[in-house]
Protein backbone atom coordinates (compact mmCIF):
# COMPACT_ATOMS: atom_id res chain seq x y z
CA UNK A 1 0.00 0.00 0.00
CA UNK A 2 3.14 2.52 0.56
CA UNK A 3 4.36 1.92 -2.36
CA UNK A 4 1.04 2.75 -3.77
CA UNK A 5 0.53 5.76 -2.57
CA UNK A 6 4.01 7.06 -3.42
CA UNK A 7 3.24 6.80 -6.79
CA UNK A 8 -0.51 8.21 -6.32
CA UNK A 9 1.61 11.22 -5.03
CA UNK A 10 4.28 10.95 -7.31
CA UNK A 11 1.54 11.54 -10.45
CA UNK A 12 0.05 14.26 -8.62
CA UNK A 13 3.22 16.20 -8.22
CA UNK A 14 3.88 15.19 -12.37
CA UNK A 15 0.28 16.54 -12.93
CA UNK A 16 0.32 19.86 -11.48
CA UNK A 17 3.70 20.35 -12.40
CA UNK A 18 3.03 19.94 -16.26
CA UNK A 19 -0.20 22.27 -15.37
CA UNK A 20 1.89 24.54 -14.13
CA UNK A 21 3.98 24.88 -17.36
CA UNK A 22 1.27 25.08 -19.51
CA UNK A 23 -0.40 28.06 -17.66
CA UNK A 24 2.98 29.65 -18.53
CA UNK A 25 2.92 28.11 -22.02
CA UNK A 26 -0.60 29.41 -22.63
CA UNK A 27 0.51 33.07 -21.71
CA UNK A 28 3.28 32.94 -24.11
CA UNK A 29 6.35 32.61 -21.43
CA UNK A 30 7.82 29.48 -23.13
CA UNK A 31 11.34 29.90 -21.92
CA UNK A 32 9.54 30.06 -17.99
CA UNK A 33 8.04 27.03 -18.82
CA UNK A 34 11.28 24.96 -20.09
CA UNK A 35 13.28 26.19 -17.06
CA UNK A 36 10.16 25.19 -14.91
CA UNK A 37 10.14 21.75 -16.22
CA UNK A 38 14.13 21.06 -17.17
CA UNK A 39 14.60 22.34 -13.04
CA UNK A 40 12.50 18.69 -12.01
CA UNK A 41 13.68 16.67 -14.92
CA UNK A 42 15.84 14.45 -12.60
CA UNK A 43 13.20 13.57 -10.47
CA UNK A 44 10.39 12.72 -12.95
CA UNK A 45 12.66 11.44 -15.71
CA UNK A 46 11.07 8.41 -17.30
CA UNK A 47 7.14 9.99 -16.63
CA UNK A 48 5.51 9.79 -19.98
CA UNK A 49 3.34 12.95 -19.24
CA UNK A 50 6.41 14.50 -17.83
CA UNK A 51 8.81 13.97 -20.70
CA UNK A 52 6.24 14.44 -23.46
CA UNK A 53 5.49 18.39 -21.35
CA UNK A 54 9.26 18.75 -21.19
CA UNK A 55 9.54 17.87 -24.79
CA UNK A 56 7.05 20.22 -25.65
CA UNK A 57 8.11 22.84 -23.81
CA UNK A 58 11.86 22.83 -25.29
CA UNK A 59 10.56 22.93 -29.00
CA UNK A 60 8.62 25.89 -27.83
CA UNK A 61 11.17 27.66 -26.09
CA UNK A 62 13.89 27.32 -29.47
CA UNK A 63 15.74 24.07 -28.23
CA UNK A 64 14.77 21.18 -30.30
CA UNK A 65 17.95 19.35 -29.82
CA UNK A 66 16.55 19.00 -25.88
CA UNK A 67 13.07 18.38 -27.38
CA UNK A 68 14.54 15.28 -29.27
CA UNK A 69 15.88 13.89 -25.96
CA UNK A 70 12.84 14.02 -23.88
CA UNK A 71 10.57 12.76 -27.08
CA UNK A 72 13.08 9.64 -27.22
CA UNK A 73 12.35 8.83 -23.73
CA UNK A 74 8.71 8.85 -24.37
CA UNK A 75 8.57 6.67 -27.67
CA UNK A 76 10.75 4.49 -25.95
CA UNK A 77 7.97 3.50 -23.50
CA UNK A 78 4.91 4.39 -25.62
CA UNK A 79 5.94 3.79 -29.54
CA UNK A 80 2.46 4.86 -30.53
CA UNK A 81 2.58 8.11 -28.67
CA UNK A 82 0.88 9.89 -31.30
CA UNK A 83 2.04 13.30 -30.19
CA UNK A 84 5.85 12.27 -29.32
CA UNK A 85 5.60 11.12 -33.11
CA UNK A 86 4.68 14.58 -34.78
CA UNK A 87 6.71 16.93 -32.53
CA UNK A 88 9.58 14.75 -33.04
CA UNK A 89 9.34 14.71 -36.77
CA UNK A 90 8.95 19.38 -36.20
CA UNK A 91 11.97 18.78 -33.52
CA UNK A 92 13.66 17.67 -37.26
CA UNK A 93 12.30 20.40 -38.66
CA UNK A 94 14.04 23.00 -36.30
CA UNK A 95 16.92 21.31 -36.10
CA UNK A 96 17.14 20.95 -40.06
CA UNK A 97 17.18 17.25 -39.88
CA UNK A 98 15.51 17.48 -42.92
CA UNK A 99 16.31 12.90 -44.35
CA UNK A 100 14.81 12.16 -40.19
CA UNK A 101 12.25 14.41 -40.49
CA UNK A 102 10.92 12.81 -43.78
CA UNK A 103 11.08 9.72 -42.19
CA UNK A 104 8.49 10.77 -39.48
CA UNK A 105 6.13 11.92 -41.69
CA UNK A 106 5.92 9.57 -44.39
CA UNK A 107 5.88 7.11 -41.13
CA UNK A 108 2.83 8.92 -39.87
CA UNK A 109 0.88 9.74 -43.05
CA UNK A 110 1.33 5.67 -43.86
CA UNK A 111 -0.85 5.18 -41.10
CA UNK A 112 -4.01 6.88 -42.30
CA UNK A 113 -5.06 9.44 -39.77
CA UNK A 114 -7.86 11.48 -40.25
CA UNK A 115 -8.19 14.44 -42.48
CA UNK A 116 -7.24 17.51 -40.91
CA UNK A 117 -4.19 15.76 -38.97
CA UNK A 118 -3.57 14.88 -42.74
CA UNK A 119 -3.04 18.04 -44.14
CA UNK A 120 -0.69 18.99 -41.05
CA UNK A 121 1.28 16.14 -41.39
CA UNK A 122 1.35 17.01 -45.80
CA UNK A 123 2.59 20.63 -44.67
CA UNK A 124 5.41 19.52 -42.68
CA UNK A 125 6.16 17.07 -45.48
CA UNK A 126 6.42 19.50 -47.88
CA UNK A 127 8.92 21.26 -45.68
CA UNK A 128 10.77 18.36 -44.91
CA UNK A 129 11.60 17.64 -48.27
CA UNK A 130 11.75 21.29 -49.81
CA UNK A 131 13.87 22.42 -46.99
CA UNK A 132 11.56 24.99 -45.98
CA UNK A 133 10.84 26.00 -49.86
CA UNK A 134 7.26 25.95 -50.93
CA UNK A 135 7.10 22.75 -52.62
CA UNK A 136 4.33 20.70 -53.13
CA UNK A 137 4.00 17.65 -51.01
CA UNK A 138 1.01 14.93 -52.23
CA UNK A 139 -0.35 11.78 -51.32
CA UNK A 140 -2.50 9.71 -53.23
CA UNK A 141 -4.09 6.20 -53.87
CA UNK A 142 -5.67 3.88 -56.35
CA UNK A 143 -7.95 1.33 -55.46
CA UNK A 144 -10.08 -1.57 -57.20
CA UNK A 145 -13.01 -3.41 -54.86
CA UNK A 146 -15.78 -6.12 -55.72
CA UNK A 147 -18.40 -7.50 -53.42
CA UNK A 148 -22.19 -8.30 -53.46
CA UNK A 149 -24.43 -6.43 -51.97
CA UNK A 150 -28.48 -7.50 -50.90
CA UNK A 151 -29.77 -4.29 -52.11
CA UNK A 152 -27.98 -2.18 -54.67
CA UNK A 153 -30.86 0.48 -55.14
CA UNK A 154 -31.67 1.12 -51.40
CA UNK A 155 -35.38 0.09 -51.65
CA UNK A 156 -38.11 -1.43 -49.46
CA UNK A 157 -38.15 -5.15 -49.78
CA UNK A 158 -41.90 -5.22 -50.01
CA UNK A 159 -43.17 -4.52 -53.32
CA UNK A 160 -47.01 -3.47 -51.86
CA UNK A 161 -47.74 -0.66 -49.39
CA UNK A 162 -50.74 0.14 -47.87
CA UNK A 163 -51.69 4.55 -47.82
CA UNK A 164 -54.03 5.51 -45.55
CA UNK A 165 -54.48 8.71 -47.09
CA UNK A 166 -55.72 6.93 -50.59
CA UNK A 167 -57.18 3.93 -48.47
CA UNK A 168 -55.57 2.06 -50.75
CA UNK A 169 -52.53 -0.41 -51.76
CA UNK A 170 -50.22 0.37 -53.74
CA UNK A 171 -47.99 -1.28 -56.15
CA UNK A 172 -44.47 -0.28 -56.36
CA UNK A 173 -42.43 -0.29 -59.85
CA UNK A 174 -40.55 -3.00 -60.08
CA UNK A 175 -37.16 -0.90 -60.05
CA UNK A 176 -38.71 0.50 -56.65
CA UNK A 177 -37.93 -2.76 -54.98
CA UNK A 178 -35.02 -4.58 -53.22
CA UNK A 179 -32.67 -6.00 -55.88
CA UNK A 180 -29.54 -8.33 -54.96
CA UNK A 181 -26.69 -8.03 -57.07
CA UNK A 182 -22.77 -8.59 -56.77
CA UNK A 183 -20.65 -5.38 -57.81
CA UNK A 184 -16.96 -4.34 -58.80
CA UNK A 185 -15.43 -0.94 -59.07
CA UNK A 186 -12.24 1.28 -59.08
CA UNK A 187 -11.22 4.47 -57.02
CA UNK A 188 -8.40 6.88 -56.41
CA UNK A 189 -7.83 10.18 -54.87
CA UNK A 190 -5.21 12.64 -54.44
CA UNK A 191 -4.38 15.11 -51.85
CA UNK A 192 -1.73 17.59 -51.56
CA UNK A 193 -0.35 21.11 -49.63
CA UNK A 194 1.86 23.99 -50.16
CA UNK A 195 3.38 25.97 -47.78
CA UNK A 196 3.11 29.82 -48.40
CA UNK A 197 4.59 31.09 -45.78
CA UNK A 198 4.60 31.12 -41.74
CA UNK A 199 1.78 29.12 -40.37
CA UNK A 200 -0.35 29.05 -43.73
CA UNK A 201 -1.04 26.20 -46.51
CA UNK A 202 -2.57 25.95 -50.07
CA UNK A 203 -4.41 22.64 -49.62
CA UNK A 204 -6.61 20.92 -52.03
CA UNK A 205 -7.60 17.05 -53.30
CA UNK A 206 -9.45 14.95 -55.51
CA UNK A 207 -11.05 11.77 -55.87
CA UNK A 208 -13.13 9.48 -57.99
CA UNK A 209 -15.19 6.35 -57.88
CA UNK A 210 -16.82 4.19 -60.12
CA UNK A 211 -19.22 0.96 -59.31
CA UNK A 212 -20.78 -1.29 -61.55
CA UNK A 213 -23.34 -3.90 -61.01
CA UNK A 214 -22.96 -6.96 -62.52
CA UNK A 215 -26.86 -7.10 -63.85
CA UNK A 216 -28.63 -3.89 -62.23
CA UNK A 217 -26.87 -1.38 -64.47
CA UNK A 218 -29.28 0.96 -63.62
CA UNK A 219 -28.20 1.16 -60.05
CA UNK A 220 -24.03 1.93 -61.15
CA UNK A 221 -22.97 4.36 -59.31
CA UNK A 222 -20.02 6.93 -59.70
CA UNK A 223 -18.51 10.19 -58.48
CA UNK A 224 -15.96 12.74 -58.59
CA UNK A 225 -14.94 15.48 -55.74
CA UNK A 226 -12.41 17.96 -55.97
CA UNK A 227 -11.37 20.65 -53.17
CA UNK A 228 -9.21 23.55 -52.31
CA UNK A 229 -8.42 25.74 -49.75
CA UNK A 230 -6.42 26.83 -46.74
CA UNK A 231 -5.09 25.54 -44.36
CA UNK A 232 -3.52 27.47 -40.66
CA UNK A 233 -1.22 25.04 -38.39
CA UNK A 234 -0.24 25.99 -34.90
CA UNK A 235 1.80 24.31 -32.90
CA UNK A 236 -1.32 21.86 -31.31
CA UNK A 237 -4.38 22.98 -34.40
CA UNK A 238 -4.85 23.03 -37.61
CA UNK A 239 -7.85 24.86 -39.21
CA UNK A 240 -9.14 24.05 -42.40
CA UNK A 241 -11.20 26.13 -44.89
CA UNK A 242 -12.11 24.61 -48.29
CA UNK A 243 -14.65 24.50 -51.56
CA UNK A 244 -15.73 21.88 -52.10
CA UNK A 245 -17.59 20.28 -55.95
CA UNK A 246 -19.17 16.85 -56.01
CA UNK A 247 -20.43 15.38 -58.88
CA UNK A 248 -22.44 11.62 -58.66
CA UNK A 249 -23.76 9.64 -61.22
CA UNK A 250 -26.54 7.31 -61.50
CA UNK A 251 -26.64 4.85 -64.22
CA UNK A 252 -24.49 6.63 -66.19
CA UNK A 253 -25.83 9.57 -66.31
CA UNK A 254 -25.42 12.56 -63.61
CA UNK A 255 -28.16 12.37 -60.54
CA UNK A 256 -26.91 15.05 -57.86
CA UNK A 257 -24.74 18.16 -57.52
CA UNK A 258 -23.14 19.51 -54.50
CA UNK A 259 -21.07 22.27 -53.57
CA UNK A 260 -20.71 23.04 -50.06
CA UNK A 261 -17.99 25.37 -47.78
CA UNK A 262 -16.10 23.90 -45.03
CA UNK A 263 -14.45 24.85 -42.16
CA UNK A 264 -12.35 22.18 -39.47
CA UNK A 265 -10.64 22.63 -36.62
CA UNK A 266 -8.77 19.99 -34.99
CA UNK A 267 -5.92 19.06 -32.10
CA UNK A 268 -2.89 17.47 -33.37
CA UNK A 269 -2.71 15.61 -30.02
CA UNK A 270 -4.06 15.19 -27.12
CA UNK A 271 -2.21 17.12 -23.90
CA UNK A 272 -1.69 14.65 -20.74
CA UNK A 273 -4.42 14.66 -19.21
CA UNK A 274 -7.10 15.55 -21.20
CA UNK A 275 -9.48 13.68 -22.36
CA UNK A 276 -8.30 13.51 -26.41
CA UNK A 277 -7.90 15.20 -29.17
CA UNK A 278 -10.63 17.27 -30.08
CA UNK A 279 -12.46 18.53 -33.26
CA UNK A 280 -14.79 20.44 -34.69
CA UNK A 281 -16.54 21.10 -37.99
CA UNK A 282 -19.20 22.99 -40.02
CA UNK A 283 -20.14 22.62 -43.81
CA UNK A 284 -23.17 24.11 -45.54
CA UNK A 285 -23.83 24.08 -48.81
CA UNK A 286 -26.36 22.96 -51.57
CA UNK A 287 -27.44 19.78 -53.43
CA UNK A 288 -29.00 20.16 -56.90
CA UNK A 289 -29.93 17.29 -58.88
CA UNK A 290 -30.04 18.16 -63.00
CA UNK A 291 -32.82 15.61 -63.58
CA UNK A 292 -36.38 17.23 -64.07
CA UNK A 293 -37.83 14.12 -61.91
CA UNK A 294 -35.15 14.63 -58.89
CA UNK A 295 -35.55 18.76 -58.53
CA UNK A 296 -38.03 17.78 -55.99
CA UNK A 297 -35.03 16.89 -53.84
CA UNK A 298 -32.85 20.08 -54.38
CA UNK A 299 -31.66 21.69 -50.98
CA UNK A 300 -29.66 23.54 -48.85
CA UNK A 301 -28.01 22.40 -46.16
CA UNK A 302 -26.12 22.80 -43.16
CA UNK A 303 -23.95 20.35 -40.53
CA UNK A 304 -22.39 21.06 -37.28
CA UNK A 305 -20.21 18.41 -35.40
CA UNK A 306 -17.35 18.10 -32.61
CA UNK A 307 -15.74 15.13 -31.54
CA UNK A 308 -12.54 13.63 -30.01
CA UNK A 309 -10.13 11.21 -30.64
CA UNK A 310 -8.56 8.65 -27.74
CA UNK A 311 -6.02 6.27 -27.88
CA UNK A 312 -7.76 3.31 -25.49
CA UNK A 313 -3.60 1.56 -25.46
CA UNK A 314 -0.83 1.32 -27.66
CA UNK A 315 -2.78 -1.05 -30.15
CA UNK A 316 -6.07 0.47 -30.13
CA UNK A 317 -8.02 4.00 -30.94
CA UNK A 318 -11.61 5.37 -30.30
CA UNK A 319 -13.53 8.53 -31.65
CA UNK A 320 -17.05 9.63 -31.30
CA UNK A 321 -18.67 12.48 -33.01
CA UNK A 322 -21.89 14.85 -32.57
CA UNK A 323 -23.65 15.98 -35.29
CA UNK A 324 -26.55 18.03 -36.10
CA UNK A 325 -28.19 20.09 -39.15
CA UNK A 326 -30.80 19.82 -41.69
CA UNK A 327 -31.73 21.02 -45.41
CA UNK A 328 -33.51 23.45 -46.26
CA UNK A 329 -36.11 22.82 -49.16
CA UNK A 330 -35.79 24.70 -52.22
CA UNK A 331 -37.21 21.98 -54.93
CA UNK A 332 -41.01 21.62 -53.63
CA UNK A 333 -39.92 18.02 -51.94
CA UNK A 334 -43.31 16.71 -50.02
CA UNK A 335 -41.55 15.98 -46.81
CA UNK A 336 -40.16 19.76 -46.37
CA UNK A 337 -37.09 20.88 -44.65
CA UNK A 338 -35.62 18.13 -42.60
CA UNK A 339 -33.74 18.73 -39.22
CA UNK A 340 -31.26 15.93 -37.51
CA UNK A 341 -28.73 14.55 -35.54
CA UNK A 342 -26.37 11.22 -34.96
CA UNK A 343 -23.34 10.20 -33.31
CA UNK A 344 -20.70 8.25 -35.15
CA UNK A 345 -18.33 6.10 -32.62
CA UNK A 346 -15.21 4.26 -34.45
CA UNK A 347 -12.82 1.90 -33.20
CA UNK A 348 -9.27 0.51 -34.26
CA UNK A 349 -7.35 -2.48 -32.75
CA UNK A 350 -4.12 -3.70 -33.85
CA UNK A 351 -4.51 -7.35 -33.78
CA UNK A 352 -0.62 -7.66 -35.32
CA UNK A 353 2.27 -5.94 -36.82
CA UNK A 354 0.58 -6.15 -40.50
CA UNK A 355 -3.25 -6.84 -39.56
CA UNK A 356 -5.91 -4.30 -37.92
CA UNK A 357 -9.28 -4.37 -37.44
CA UNK A 358 -11.64 -1.30 -36.91
CA UNK A 359 -15.46 -1.13 -36.58
CA UNK A 360 -17.58 2.07 -37.59
CA UNK A 361 -20.89 2.60 -35.95
CA UNK A 362 -23.36 5.39 -36.68
CA UNK A 363 -27.29 6.60 -36.08
CA UNK A 364 -28.98 9.19 -37.49
CA UNK A 365 -32.48 10.43 -37.08
CA UNK A 366 -34.38 13.03 -39.24
CA UNK A 367 -37.86 14.82 -38.84
CA UNK A 368 -39.40 16.41 -41.44
CA UNK A 369 -41.61 19.41 -41.16
CA UNK A 370 -43.75 18.97 -44.02
CA UNK A 371 -47.23 16.66 -43.93
CA UNK A 372 -47.64 13.83 -46.16
CA UNK A 373 -51.46 13.85 -47.23
CA UNK A 374 -50.59 10.52 -48.61
CA UNK A 375 -49.42 8.53 -45.29
CA UNK A 376 -50.96 11.63 -43.11
CA UNK A 377 -47.87 11.90 -40.85
CA UNK A 378 -44.83 13.89 -40.45
CA UNK A 379 -42.09 12.01 -41.82
CA UNK A 380 -39.57 10.44 -39.47
CA UNK A 381 -36.34 8.47 -40.34
CA UNK A 382 -33.75 6.25 -38.46
CA UNK A 383 -30.65 5.94 -39.86
CA UNK A 384 -27.82 2.86 -38.75
CA UNK A 385 -25.01 2.01 -40.44
CA UNK A 386 -22.82 -0.63 -39.10
CA UNK A 387 -19.27 -1.32 -41.01
CA UNK A 388 -16.38 -3.40 -39.76
CA UNK A 389 -12.96 -4.58 -41.85
CA UNK A 390 -9.95 -5.80 -41.61
CA UNK A 391 -6.96 -4.39 -42.78
CA UNK A 392 -3.83 -6.79 -44.07
CA UNK A 393 -0.87 -4.94 -44.95
CA UNK A 394 0.47 -7.20 -47.76
CA UNK A 395 3.46 -4.58 -48.28
CA UNK A 396 4.91 -1.26 -47.66
CA UNK A 397 1.57 1.17 -48.65
CA UNK A 398 -0.44 -1.91 -50.19
CA UNK A 399 -3.19 -3.42 -48.05
CA UNK A 400 -5.98 -5.68 -48.89
CA UNK A 401 -9.34 -4.65 -47.17
CA UNK A 402 -12.17 -7.32 -46.28
CA UNK A 403 -15.43 -5.44 -45.05
CA UNK A 404 -19.09 -5.76 -44.27
CA UNK A 405 -21.45 -2.66 -43.93
CA UNK A 406 -24.89 -3.06 -42.87
CA UNK A 407 -27.65 -0.50 -43.41
CA UNK A 408 -31.24 0.01 -42.21
CA UNK A 409 -33.65 2.86 -42.75
CA UNK A 410 -36.24 2.78 -40.67
CA UNK A 411 -39.17 5.77 -41.36
CA UNK A 412 -43.00 5.79 -40.41
CA UNK A 413 -43.92 5.82 -44.17
CA UNK A 414 -42.81 2.92 -45.63
CA UNK A 415 -41.52 4.19 -49.06
CA UNK A 416 -38.31 5.31 -47.41
CA UNK A 417 -37.46 2.22 -45.47
CA UNK A 418 -34.95 -0.91 -46.36
CA UNK A 419 -32.54 -3.23 -45.47
CA UNK A 420 -29.20 -3.19 -46.86
CA UNK A 421 -25.54 -5.59 -46.38
CA UNK A 422 -22.66 -5.23 -48.98
CA UNK A 423 -19.56 -7.40 -48.52
CA UNK A 424 -16.41 -6.09 -49.79
CA UNK A 425 -12.84 -7.14 -50.89
CA UNK A 426 -10.84 -4.19 -51.71
CA UNK A 427 -6.77 -4.16 -53.11
CA UNK A 428 -5.43 -0.32 -52.16
CA UNK A 429 -1.97 0.93 -53.11
CA UNK A 430 -0.92 3.95 -52.05
CA UNK A 431 1.72 6.70 -53.38
CA UNK A 432 3.71 9.36 -51.63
Amino acid sequence: QGAGADRVAAQTAVTDLVARAAQLSVAGRHGEAYALLAAEEDAYIGEIDFDYALGRAALSAGRPDRATIAFSRVLALDPAHAGARIDMGRAYLALENWAQARVAFEALLALDPPPALRAQLLVYLGEARGERKARVAARGYLSAFAGTSSNVNQAPGQSQVFVPGLVAVLQLADQNVAKDDSFYGVGGGIEAAMPLGGRFSLIGGAEFLSRSNAHESAFDVGGVVASAGLAWSGARHVVRSQLHAVRSTLGGSTSREVHALSLDVAETSAAPGTPGAMFGFVHAGGYRHPPADLQIFDADFLLVGVGATLPIDQKSTTSVVLMAGGDNDRGGNPSGDRNGFGVRAAWEQVLAPQLKLAVVASVQNSHYDGFDPAFLVHRDDRRTDLESFLRYDLAPKLEMRFGVLRSVQDSNIPIYEFRRTDWTLTLRRQFD
